[in-house]
């Protein structure tokens, strides 16, 4: 999340194929970052940074950073503020503010506007402003600045920078194309062959001892966030099961009536296949006909002026009048098995149909659907007493009632959890360990919410089940205590220092190498048995290949000189690998411009984003910007907090 964060600060570019500001706000990201910034001074005292004239408050700072946190944890539950920081969110952030200020400083020294009218439309076509028409509805816009606890001139001022992005960056970066010379390097590098050796220095080689205990407590305090267990939440449910809801059965006088309302269903009924050709005069569709009558099969007759006969099947008189005319439909229906229908004119022209085949669908009585109007009523009033009792569910929350009050009162049982991970699983529970369905469903909602909340209730499927759902406690994140984890301790510390010291054998064999040794010999400085080397060979272009991890090995190839030597990590601390470059065959992508048109792609959106970089950075130098790293550094050690003792 963190990673995005920062690479989004680093363009603007990276925003603006995002999408304008209310669109981040359907997705929920952008709208934690809304602030109000724009104070002529310069960067000191309590001011974090200045854009030409303009200045970030601290205060601005802080808000926008706690906003920003805030949506992030959204999407991961065990982020912390400390993790935040230490990640560089508070610089992201900062980068972000400032950006946003030079783009539309830029932009209007330039020239450049941006009209209330716009503002309106893209307000207006915001989705989230939407009502159950359709239509923009001014309470929900209304609703989502209360919630969010903004003012309309924030809203409209954060959109106005999205919009000077639009008119700045965009035609800047877009649309732009990789040229050949940069592209075919590129492209026949990726062609590149090359062929070595990897020799394998194993953890498990370098096993130490047993450590002491007070080396055994230093690693625990050192390595604490390792074994924090992320906070967890006591979650207090009750699932309502529209099947499980008591109905009255339907009574003789509700079947006749539903039999009734769908009499015309009921009813027998006559359906006919026909073949049509739509003709544009009178004369010519009487041409057309006579054609047929004289022998003539429809679809040779259409094919011989250059149409193609149309099938219509299943066709009742009703819905054939719907789509041609009523008195096309009373031709064609009133016309025998086999026989032309007299051309009959509708609003598309004039019609020559002819009739394949008719059938006739008997009529059913109330005797034989019986069950299945039966089964329609039982349904309706199911799925009405289930939105009935969500209703009263919903108006007795609204007037005070608590989890437990609305459980009892509605004869539903309420569950109790655990302390639950944002997964909905223990803290000690398998990664794959099941999860109750309608538990599953209201995951991101209960972490969304706190303690002190109302209940809510939760449709999980559609008109057949729901959960009243209530935060019962907030499990802070909490160390693993240092005895119930003492294996797991040893473990790791035993396996961190065997792979320092796997990695310190690696840097002696390397070194070896350098000097001049070959790899069988520079194998022995490590000090302890290896594996023989494995010869290695590969293509460069399997580094970038989809859908699969890249062995380290392979990845350390392509990085040294002919004759050079990389060190590359295994996987899970197994240990080290030394990698010597034995042979490098250049690759030719002349002959392959698929590759080369597949490079200039590729590069395309990378050069727009260079450009926008570059911009954004020249407007910046104009501009003149400055950065308060003593205020800066202030708010960070406020938002961390008290260093633990």
């Amino acid at each position: 999340m963190l990673n995005a964060l920062r690479s989004l600060s680093k363009s603007k570019f990276g925003v603006v194929l995002l999408g304008l500001f209310l669109a981040a706000i359907a997705a929920g990201f952008v709208l934690a970052d809304i602030q109000n910034v724009g104070v002529p001074g310069s960067a000191t005292g309590d001011n974090a940074a200045r854009v030409g004239r303009t200045t970030i408050s601290q205060a601005d700072l802080r808000q926008r950073v706690q906003r920003a946190y805030e949506s992030a944890r959204r999407q991961d539950p065990a982020l912390t503020i400390q993790s935040f920081v230490a990640q560089g969110g508070v610089e992201a952030v900062l980068n972000r503010m400032i950006d946003d200020l030079v783009i539309e400083q830029f932009a209007r020294g330039a020239g450049m506007g941006v009209s209330r009218k716009l503002e309106d439309g893209l307000i207006a076509g915001a989705q989230a402003f939407r009502g159950l028409d359709g239509r923009f509805d001014q309470s929900q816009y209304e609703a989502f600045l209360a919630r969010e606890g903004l003012s309309e001139k924030q809203v409209r001022a954060e959109l106005a920078r999205d919009l000077y992005s639009n008119q700045l960056i965009v035609p800047a970066a877009g649309g732009t194309r990789a040229p050949l010379g940069l592209a075919l390097p590129y492209a026949s590098m990726l062609l590149e062959q090359r062929r070595g050796q990897a020799l394998f220095v194993p953890t498990a080689a370098f096993a130490p001892k047993a450590p002491g205990e007070a080396e055994l407590t230093a690693y625990y305090r050192q390595n604490i966030g390792r074994y924090t267990i992320p906070e967890r939440r006591v979650l207090r449910y009750a699932v309502i099961e529209r099947a499980a809801l008591a109905v009255p059965a339907p009574t003789d006088a509700e079947i006749a009536k539903a039999y009734d309302a769908a009499k015309a269903e009921y009813a027998p009924r006559e359906t006919r296949d026909l073949s049509q050709v739509i003709l544009p005069s009178e004369s010519a569709a009487r041409d057309f006909a006579r054609r047929i009558e004289g022998g003539a099969t429809i679809d040779a007759a259409a094919r011989a002026i250059g149409l193609e006969a149309a099938r219509l099947t299943g066709q009742t008189r009703q819905a054939y009048a719907t789509a041609s005319a009523d008195a096309v439909a009373a031709a064609a229906f009133q016309t025998a098995q086999g026989r032309i229908a007299a051309p009959t004119r509708s609003p598309l022209g004039w019609h020559v149909v002819r009739v394949d085949q008719v059938r006739t669908v008997p009529g059913k009585t109330i005797a034989d659907v019986r069950g299945e109007l039966a089964a329609g009523i039982l349904k309706t009033k199911s799925e009405q007493a289930f939105a009935d009792l969500i209703a009263r569910i919903d108006d007795a929350i609204a007037n005070g009632g608590t989890f437990d009050e609305v459980v009892a009162a509605n004869k539903l049982t309420g569950i109790t959890t655990q302390p639950l991970l944002a997964t909905g699983r223990t803290a000690d529970a398998a990664p794959d360990a099941p999860v109750a369905p309608e538990l599953a469903a209201v995951l991101k909602v209960a972490f969304d919410s706190e303690a002190d909340d109302d209940p809510v209730v939760e449709q999980v499927a559609a008109n057949e089940r729901a959960v009243i759902l209530k935060v019962g406690q907030i499990v802070a994140p909490t160390p693993r205590p240092m005895a119930s984890i003492r294996d797991r301790l040893v473990a790791d510390l035993g396996r961190d220092q065997g792979f320092a010291a796997a990695r310190a054998a690696a840097d002696r064999v390397l070194a070896r190498l350098k000097a001049g040794d070959n790899l069988a010999a520079a194998a022995r400085a490590a000090g302890a048995a290896l594996p023989a080397p494995a010869a290695i060979a590969g293509q460069r272009r399997e580094l970038l290949q989809a859908g699969r991890p890249v062995d380290p090995r392979l990845d350390a190839l392509f990085g040294p000189r002919a004759g050079g030597a990389r060190l590359a990590p295994a996987a899970d601390m197994a240990g080290w690998y030394v990698v010597r470059v034995d042979q490098i065959v250049p690759g030719d992508a002349r002959g392959q411009p698929a590759l080369i048109q597949a490079s200039q792609a590729q590069f395309g959106p990378v050069l727009g984003q260079e450009y926008a970089q570059q911009l954004i950075a020249a407007a910046r130098r104009e501009l003149g910007s400055e950065i308060n790293q003593a205020a800066v550094g202030a708010l960070k050690r406020d938002l961390i907090g008290p260093a633990a003792p």
